[in-house]
């Protein structure tokens, strides 16, 4: 199998996983952060779609495709949760993940194995675009833990 279509396995396989938590979450949940956690689900997912933007979208893209203060709300600096009062709904993060994922899957399909082989960034190391991409799929998987693990915590506490 070819690093394109391995990297296009992975990114379908986390990004369902997202979308599922995503899907079975009861609407007062998306927005619940328990005692001693720093995000809610709604977060995490909205993280997942900035960190493949950073991490897939721009390296082969050239360019990101967030919606306007995406990086404010979602980003590895973003402000608390207690400062964002106009998350996004659940349709509308869906919808983002689903076209991420969608031209995600179309970048890949047309990067060759010499692309996907290119340093990242020279200035910051030798990791080259897939170790990057697949960096951003690990953490998305990594998200979608927590995502399930409040998931869990809001069921128990029907």
């Amino acid at each position: 199998m070819s690093v394109s279509a391995t990297l296009q396995e992975l990114a379908g396989q986390v990004r369902r996983d997202t979308l599922q938590i995503l899907d079975v979450a009861q609407p007062t949940w998306l927005t619940y952060a328990p005692p001693g956690t720093s995000n809610h689900i709604l977060w995490h997912a909205g993280h997942a779609l900035w960190l493949q933007d950073v991490l897939c979208v721009r390296l082969l893209a050239g360019c990101g495709e967030l919606p306007a203060g995406w990086a404010e709300k979602f980003g590895m600096n973003s402000r608390p949760l207690s400062q964002t009062i106009d998350w996004p709904s659940r349709d509308e993060l869906r919808e983002l993940l689903q076209g991420q994922l969608r031209r995600v899957l179309e970048l890949l399909a047309a990067a060759g194995a010499e692309r996907l082989a290119e340093t990242a960034d020279p200035h910051r190391g030798t990791a080259t675009i897939s170790d990057r991409i697949i960096h951003g799929w690990h953490d998305e998987a990594k998200h979608s833990g927590e995502m399930y693990l409040i998931l869990k915590v809001c069921r128990a506490n029907v």
